[in-house]
């Protein structure tokens, strides 16, 4: 899959986390409604820490989606939700209510079936949701949000949430948005910091596969990819990368 990207490359974690709020102040200031689809893991905390910082930001407008989720209860360390309202939430940067939520007390199906729901409310009209900007991490094993290599769901084309009752990560029932849905974002920004992702990323952005990773396979039909990277997890790219240092 031929996609145009780039590739910025930070000297440290808190560099990339300023330049990442700084690219959300960037693609939302102006608007009145604005939809972003988040990640667990890491990135919670890297927003975290600069988002309240980031000067001029106004999040009022902002509806705010999780790219996946795992099927706990929110209070469970596992929860990505549970995380963003235990960490973010308190900082006063997003409510509660501006998160559009999986529910946890709901079997994986319905819970897929309820989030869809969700998601068509607030992208009346269209028949794929359109977001304004995603933010994804990948996995060692080339995964991005519940898309596990080799399964499935990579082949789902007529949902725009799915389900999983296998992840090979634990906990193994979960819910995610599918391809179409995340290839059709306005802009999307992978995140990746520490040296043990650089293995697997110069596997998904340096070498063409027959069968691509999960995270080689996105590519957004009409909008924009990047990648933020740390320097231990850039190491073993040769590919061309933009040097960023914004502190």
């Amino acid at each position: 899959m031929s996609c145009t990207r780039q590739i910025r490359v930070f000297p440290s974690p808190a560099e990339l986390a300023l330049s990442l709020s700084q690219l959300l102040h960037h693609e939302s200031r102006g608007r009145s409604h604005f939809t972003l689809g988040l990640s667990g893991g890491s990135l919670v905390q890297l927003l975290s820490r600069e988002l309240p910082k980031t000067v001029g930001l106004n999040t009022e407008g902002w509806k705010v989606v999780m790219c996946d989720e795992r099927l706990v209860p929110f209070t469970d360390p596992e929860s990505t939700y549970g995380e963003y309202q235990r960490q973010l939430v308190p900082l006063g940067i997003l409510s509660e209510s501006q998160f559009i939520t999986v529910d946890p007390s709901l079997s994986v199906e319905d819970a897929a079936a309820d989030y869809t729901k969700k998601l068509r409310e607030i992208f009346p009209g269209d028949e794929l949701p359109t977001f304004d900007l995603l933010i994804l991490g990948v996995g060692p094993d080339g995964h991005t949000a519940s898309l596990f290599p080799g399964h499935p769901l990579l082949q789902v084309t007529d949902q725009i949430v799915a389900s999983i009752t296998d992840s090979p990560k634990p906990p193994p029932q979960r819910v995610t948005l599918t391809l179409p849905v995340i290839n059709s974002a306005k802009t999307v920004v992978f995140v990746a910091t520490g040296e043990g992702k650089a293995a697997v990323l110069r596997r998904i952005l340096q070498e063409e596969e027959s069968d691509p990773l999960p995270a080689a396979r996105v590519c957004p039909m009409r909008g924009k990819l990047l990648w933020f990277l740390d320097e231990p997890a850039a190491r073993d790219l040769t590919c061309p990368v933009e040097k960023h240092s914004v502190l």
